[in-house]
């Protein structure tokens, strides 16, 4: 099967921890895919950053990662500061992208139905000041203008005939 393409749209986030003695922060996303790892640029002094940056992955059955993860950290002039992370099986990317928490479907990037998600950023440990939302968008980049059945049929076979690594 042909290699396809999923586009992983880094919205916002809202409501992030307070990191600097300013009481704001300087956000920015770590996306990290298999081996591979994309960033944001750093949005200065708010706890509401907006991005609004995509990334391409590129998926195909033998290489079909099994999560992304996405870090949220506050740059700092001396390293940076955890404000937060969520983890998303590959198979769930589009779950959320019909308004709910379970009722979405494989469609194109910039299908009007793509609704973004709203994901609460988790701790990794109990001394971590976590809190507020990253707002993501998942879609498929299909030159083929293939059917919302098609989508899912493709979709499907994809994440259940290949090996996850």
């Amino acid at each position: 099967m042909a290699e396809t393409i999923l586009r992983i749209g880094v919205l916002a986030a809202r409501d992030l921890a307070a990191a600097d003695r300013d009481g704001f922060s300087d956000p920015y996303a770590v996306i990290r895919v298999a081996n591979k790892k994309y960033e944001t640029a750093v949005i200065k002094k708010t706890l509401n950053p907006v991005w609004n940056t995509s990334f391409d992955i590129k998926l195909s059955e033998s290489n079909l990662p099994p999560l992304i993860v996405i870090t949220v950290w506050d740059e700092d002039r001396f390293g940076r500061d955890f404000l937060g992370e969520i983890t998303i099986p590959i198979k769930q990317v589009f779950a959320r992208n019909n308004g709910g928490l379970n009722d979405g479907q494989p469609r194109t990037f910039d299908d009007p139905a793509n609704q973004p998600s709203a994901y609460t950023l988790q701790k990794r440990t109990a001394r971590n000041d976590v809190k507020g939302d990253i707002i993501l968008k998942f879609g498929l980049v299909d030159n083929k203008n293939r059917s919302l059945e098609d989508l899912w049929y493709f979709w499907e076979h994809l994440c259940n005939s290949t090996v996850v690594r």
